[in-house]
C-alpha cells in the first residue's frame, strides 16, 4: 500500500509526521511524501520538509521516498497521487489556515484517492 502524505512546511510536518507514521505501520504501507515549493522556498527547504518524515520513521519498518515539486498546490497533490499509484492521501489541516481547508476540500473533490484530513487539534482527543 502507498500513502501520499503532502506537507505544508516543516512545521506542519513535525505536527502529523508521528501519527501519520503510526498510520503507516497500521496498514504496512509505505510513504511518499510530497512537498510543493511556496514562492519563497528552496528546493533545499523542501527537502528539510520531507526529511522530518523519514526521521520521524526512523527504526519505525516504515518506508518513506520524498518528492519536492512545484505547481498548483491540488494539481500537482493529484498528479503525485497519480504517479505514486497512491492507495490513500493523508494530509494535516493547519490551525486557523481556512485556506488549508479549502486545499483539502478541492483535493477530496477533484481526486479519485480517499484523503484523510488530520485536524491540527487531533492530539486534544
Amino acid at each position: 500500500m502507498m500513502i501520499l502524505v503532502p506537507t505544508a512546511g516543516e512545521e506542519a510536518a513535525v505536527e502529523i509526521a508521528d501519527y501519520v507514521i503510526a498510520v503507516a505501520r497500521q496498514l504496512d504501507a509505505e510513504l511518499m511524501v510530497l512537498h510543493i515549493l511556496k514562492d519563497d522556498e528552496t528546493p533545499d527547504d523542501g527537502k528539510d520538509c520531507c526529511a522530518v518524515f523519514s526521521e520521524a520513521a526512523h527504526d519505525t519498518g516504515v518506508s518513506v521516498r520524498s518528492k519536492v515539486a512545484t505547481g498548483n498546490l491540488v494539481d500537482t497533490i493529484i498528479s503525485a497521487a497519480k504517479q505514486a499509484d497512491a492507495d490513500l492521501i493523508v494530509m494535516g489541516a493547519s490551525s486557523g489556515n481556512v485556506v488549508e481547508h479549502w486545499l483539502s476540500a478541492d483535493v477530496m473533490d477533484e481526486c479519485e484517492v480517499p484523503v484523510l484530513v488530520i485536524p491540527h487539534c487531533y492530539r486534544r482527543f
